[in-house]
């Protein structure tokens, strides 16, 4: 009975939310697709005119806008297949089926207003506006120079490609409004609370995700989570290792369970079509076929090789010197600080999630390989994970928000 009554917030949660979500793409199937058909037209001839993959600042792969994935959203927007019912149409979205695409939602209804240009300006503003929340809110509980590895670490993402491509904007949304959860509403010092909330992240990111980089909404609030902790000297390894771990199942068993679920909605709706469909796309996702072989090996240099924006050619670059600099700084940080053991073993954990996204490179290869020049954001948690670990093993004066010393 005891592990029946610790699960039950789980299922509530889930409940809630799978209803939330089907729910919601069931309502804005509801306003007729005259409303938004002028202004889906005009947005697809502007990223048509645009190209699939356009560069606009950098001419780099590591700065593409993915408006070939965009231009597929807006295409969902318009059923093409009439003699669906809404439900029908809701999980289908255009023979569709495998994702939620819960950018719907909010997509289908603005754009009975607006065009993809108005859009992308008001997903700029909202971007930058959550940005900052997030950053003033990690200052007020981590300090300053929290506030700036953080501000640093996103920054790196080519923002001004980010911010006018609606797939990438989704998941960093979820990211920033899980930052001002955790610290604002959160209880950081109980871990059921803590699982919960993390649970809670990764089924809302699968309503949202595209495989675009989800693991960002894992990483950098579990690593300022531990950070937090170490410095309030909560718990030492032992405690920090069990959150990780409890934080990092609960987020995956969210996002595993909300994607199964609509996998079965999607076959309740249009037959086991949809569902024979969506595994053979998935064993493609994991294993590759003979015309897009899988080489984890390749996969991994060209998502560290986008990360680091070093070119094909593999000159010297400045980010190259910057990475070399860093794992010096980091080991005779070590080497210092090695006799408090105790303080380097509390952090390890953050290194262990820095190494996240590597896990999941090599589990979705075939996804990472191909579309490298976005997944390589995932590497966000790895830059955060690195410079938080840096700063958590130092001792410095009083933080802010740490409990004062008796």
């Amino acid at each position: 009975m005891g592990g029946l009554k610790v699960l039950k917030p789980f299922a509530k949660r889930y409940a809630v939310l799978v209803s939330a979500f089907f729910l919601s793409m069931v309502l804005i199937y509801c306003i007729p697709s005259s409303w938004i058909q002028g202004n889906v037209d005009r947005s697809l001839e502007v990223m048509e005119m645009e190209g699939e993959r356009p560069m606009y600042a950098f001419y780099r792969h590591t700065a593409i806008v993915d408006n070939h994935t965009d231009m597929a959203m807006y295409h969902g927007l318009i059923p093409n297949r009439e003699e669906y019912n809404l439900i029908q149409k809701a999980v289908s979205i255009n023979q569709y089926p495998r994702y939620w695409h819960g950018y719907q939602v909010v997509l289908r209804p603005l754009s009975v207003v607006f065009e993809v240009q108005e859009l992308r300006y008001l997903g700029m503003l909202l971007f930058y506006l959550l940005f900052f929340i997030s950053a003033w809110l990690v200052a007020k509980r981590a300090g300053l120079l929290r506030a700036v590895f953080y501000v640093l670490t996103v920054a790196s993402a080519y923002l001004v490609v980010v911010t006018t491509c609606f797939q990438y904007l989704t998941t960093f949304y979820v990211l920033f409004g899980a930052l001002i959860c955790l610290l604002t509403k959160t209880d950081t010092g109980r871990d059921r609370d803590v699982f919960l909330f993390f649970f809670s992240v990764g089924m809302i990111e699968n309503f949202f995700d595209f495989l675009t980089y989800p693991i960002i909404t894992l990483g950098i609030p579990l690593i300022l989570l531990l950070w937090l902790r170490v410095r309030d000297g909560q718990s030492g390894f032992g405690g920090n290792f069990r959150l990780t771990f409890g934080a990092s199942a609960s987020w995956g068993i969210g996002y595993a369970l909300c994607w199964i679920s609509k996998w079965i909605l999607a076959t309740a709706a249009l037959g086991f079509e949809s569902f024979w469909q969506t595994m053979t796309i998935a064993r493609y996702r994991l294993q590759g076929n003979e015309e897009d072989p899988v080489d984890r090996l390749w996969m991994l240099r060209r998502n560290l090789k986008a990360w680091m924006n070093v070119q094909d050619g593999g000159i010297i670059t400045w980010s190259k010197v910057a990475l070399l600099f860093a794992l010096v700084m980091l080991a005779l940080i070590l080497w210092r600080k090695l006799r408090d053991r105790g303080r380097i073993l509390a952090c390890l954990p953050m290194l262990m999630v820095a190494a996240y996204p590597y896990l999941w490179y090599l589990v979705l290869a075939n996804h990472s390989q191909i579309h490298f020049w976005y997944t390589y954001r995932a590497q966000l948690v790895t830059m955060f994970g690195l410079l938080m670990f840096g700063a958590g093993i130092l001792r410095g004066k009083q933080e802010p928000g740490a409990p004062k010393e008796q």
